[in-house]
């Protein structure tokens, strides 16, 4: 662990990592089916291609974890991927075609796939036996992602939709040079012969863990691609809609300010227990297209369905999973949450909503009832272990 100056500079230099990593989640997942839909593409299409690097995760962001727990690597192969992230990602500018999007969006996919497991793996070693809270650190990332989302609107309005693919493209950039910033973190190598993932895959726990994450974070799939497509055919301007994303970030940062609490009294099976309850209630209203001031509160409902979550997955990863094997169990929370779950979730979401629109959501509260299932599961396996322990 770094010491003198360099600790004391340890949070800035860890939260300018999600100020810049959020920059890129701020303006893709509210705008980039924006720019796709100028690009011609069709509600199917454009779920398909919001996917793809979310699948891509599922794919790679373990095998490049792995890769990072068996050579006890983190800060130099984030690097390496953070450059083929902006190579490849610089590629959207010269094709318009479904094909060719569709090749370049797995191929960005894959190169980005890892980079935030590993952006989470260094912060929590590197703060590991500190009294710095990850959740203060995080909620920058939220308020970065407010900016874009809020402000960007702006921007929209006045620059068009290209302006989505300029603004994520430097967005990356920056967050190369945030990531140079970040501290070199190694662990113990585990080498050619280690499985980390087959070791926790074939965990009892964590393989609960992982379908709660999964379902949860799935069930987010319809508000992800379409919430913005949707809004705008209600008439609502890019303003309004940039300010109810910013929103719900925001009731996500004051979770976060508080996480330190939260997690002193909440188990962190009860904060995804919590997180998938809340995403069934919230997505059963969205479902009967509510009017904006019932958009308005349960957008704050974020906190919830999101927040608790990743706070929870954070917790539960840091308790039940060695040092050893935590890169691999961060890229398996990221490819359970974000690839299995939001991935194959908008792969279908974009028949149904085409077919259905807003009453697609009530297929997402099923998932957060499912996830709910999952998460006491999870509790009682927990429980008993501490019993016969």
């Amino acid at each position: 662990m770094a010491s003198g100056p360099q600790q004391a500079l340890l949070p800035y230099r860890l939260s300018a990592f999600y100020i810049s990593i959020f920059f890129v989640i701020g303006c893709m997942l509210p705008f980039w089916p924006v720019w796709l839909q100028a690009r011609g593409m069709d509600g199917v299409e454009i779920g398909i291609l919001t996917a793809l690097p979310i699948i891509a995760k599922l794919i790679f962001s373990p095998l490049f974890a792995s890769l990072g727990d068996r050579m006890g690597e983190r800060k130099r192969l984030m690097l390496f991927f953070l450059t083929a992230s902006l190579v490849s990602f610089s590629l959207f500018a010269w094709v318009d075609s479904f094909a060719g999007l569709f090749l370049i969006s797995l191929l960005y996919g894959m190169c980005w796939a890892p980079l935030m497991s590993f952006g989470d793996n260094i912060t929590l070693l590197s703060t590991r036996n500190s009294t710095i809270q990850y959740g203060r650190l995080r909620l920058w990332g939220s308020i970065s992602f407010i900016a874009m989302s809020f402000g960007f609107g702006f921007v929209l309005e006045q620059g068009g939709s290209n302006m989505v693919f300029w603004a994520i493209l430097i967005a990356i950039f920056l967050t190369l040079c945030a990531s140079a910033g970040l501290p070199d973190v190694r662990v113990p190598p585990l080498g050619k012969t280690g499985k980390p993932i087959r070791t926790l895959l074939k965990n009892r726990p964590f393989q609960l863990f992982m379908a709660c994450v999964a379902l949860i974070h799935g069930s987010h799939a319809v508000y992800y691609a379409f919430a913005t497509l949707h809004w705008r055919s209600l008439g609502y301007s890019d303003t309004l809609i940039g300010f109810l994303w910013a929103e719900a970030v925001l009731a996500e940062v004051i979770f976060f300010i508080f996480g330190g609490k939260i997690t002193a009294r909440v188990a962190a099976c009860g904060l995804l227990a919590l997180a998938a309850s809340t995403s069934a209630l919230r997505w059963a209203v969205y479902g009967m297209d509510p009017p904006l001031v019932f958009l308005l509160i349960f957008q704050t409902f974020h906190a919830f369905s999101f927040g608790a979550m990743h706070l929870g997955a954070m917790t539960y990863m840091n308790r039940a999973v060695s040092v050893e094997l935590s890169a691999t169990a961060q890229s398996l929370y990221g490819a359970s949450a974000f690839g299995l779950g939001a991935g194959l979730t908008l792969l279908s979401v974009g028949y149904f909503y085409e077919l259905w629109q807003e009453q697609a959501f009530f297929i997402m509260t099923l998932m957060g009832v499912t996830g709910t299932i999952c998460a006491l599961a999870l509790k009682r396996h927990e429980k008993r272990h501490a019993q016969t322990s």
